[in-house]
């Protein structure tokens, strides 16, 4: 997949070519917080084991931190996996030919779009109501500010989106680099 790891041809205009550049860096940057997530989380599973075997005393709170730490790395993954298609598929459409499939990938872009429009509503407004306590169970980390992160890399997996269909309406009558298998 074009856009991906890969730059735009010529073929697509300037502005959607910078915007998939910044994309890319975003999603590389959200990427390596992701590695440092799995890189911490690794640590915190590694001193709780050892805490819990060899000196026979659990660290109480390992598990908040844990489930913390492992929505960093959800939302780099989303990030990281809108920017390089890694998203499961199956093409059932593509043998009524190219024009059916230009014309549904573009509204099934516009569709994932609004979807995720509601997810980042759902995690900025309604994720941490009045009725629930927005706190681990151990040591009261709040969720708020890591509903916020989720909301900020769903953002991100959106503009690749918005990107992608722009792109493949700037190139609807061509090939759309953006496309798996164009």
């Amino acid at each position: 997949m074009s856009g991906g790891a890969h730059a735009l041809p010529e073929s697509v205009p300037g502005p959607l070519r910078a915007a998939d550049r910044g994309l890319r860096l975003i999603a590389g940057t959200l990427a390596a917080l992701g590695a440092l997530g799995i890189v911490a989380l690794m640590g915190i599973t590694l001193v709780a084991v050892i805490w819990r075997y060899w000196f026979r005393d659990p660290i109480s709170g390992t598990g908040d931190m844990s489930q913390m730490t492992l929505i960093i790395v959800a939302g780099a993954a989303v990030a990281y996996g809108a920017r390089h298609g890694a998203h499961v598929s199956v093409d059932l459409i593509a043998p009524l030919g190219r024009r059916v499939t230009r014309v549904t990938d573009l509204v099934m872009r516009a569709l994932t779009l609004f979807i995720i429009g509601l997810s980042v509503y759902a995690l900025l407004d309604k994720a941490c109501g009045m009725e629930r306590a927005c706190i681990t169970s151990t040591l009261s980390i709040e969720h708020r500010p890591f509903y916020w992160y989720l909301a900020a890399a769903m953002t991100v997996f959106a503009a690749q989106m918005a990107v992608h269909l722009a792109i493949g309406l700037a190139t609807f009558t061509s090939d759309d680099p953006t496309e798996t298998g164009s």
